[in-house]
């Protein structure tokens, strides 16, 4: 369907608000609804500022997950197995709708090249901007999330 969740995001950066380098479409979660917090959009736009300047050429972020349903995260822990049991999927993610939108997934490839950023530097550089960083998952995703706001 076209045009569903294609709404591009803005983002207050240093007291000007700018349009984003991301649409709501990719936080959409398999039901086609989106959910983002706007801490994440922000500290997004900041990695990608961060690892281009790095880097040294524009890269891209492309979000793999977001805001997941309970019935999503369990179909997901059935498959990758829970955290407790010895899997990647947790009970209590952060990715779960009652959080507010404030976990997210993703990788990083240069622009240009189409070359994937290596996880460590990404993890590395992505604890600047989010509250909690995760690498390590099979598939070389970044798990990023800025859970210090569910404690306000």
């Amino acid at each position: 369907m076209k045009g569903r969740n294609e709404l591009q995001l803005a983002v207050e950066i240093d007291g000007k608000w700018v349009v984003s380098h991301f649409n709501l479409k990719e936080f959409e979660n398999t039901q086609g609804w989106a959910m983002v917090h706007s801490s994440v959009v922000l500290s997004l736009e900041k990695l990608r500022a961060e690892l281009s300047r790095l880097i040294g050429e524009e890269v891209e972020i492309l979000i793999t997950s977001s805001t997941r349903t309970e019935e999503e995260n369990n179909r997901l822990g059935k498959i990758y197995g829970w955290i407790t049991e010895g899997g990647v999927v947790s009970k209590d993610s952060k990715h779960l709708d009652k959080y507010g939108g404030v976990a997210v997934d993703f990788y990083v490839r240069t622009k240009e090249k189409r070359l994937v950023v290596s996880e460590e530097l990404v993890a590395n550089t992505a604890v600047r901007f989010f509250d909690f960083v995760k690498r390590g998952y099979p598939d070389g995703h970044i798990h990023a999330d800025n859970r210090k706001l569910l404690n306000k």
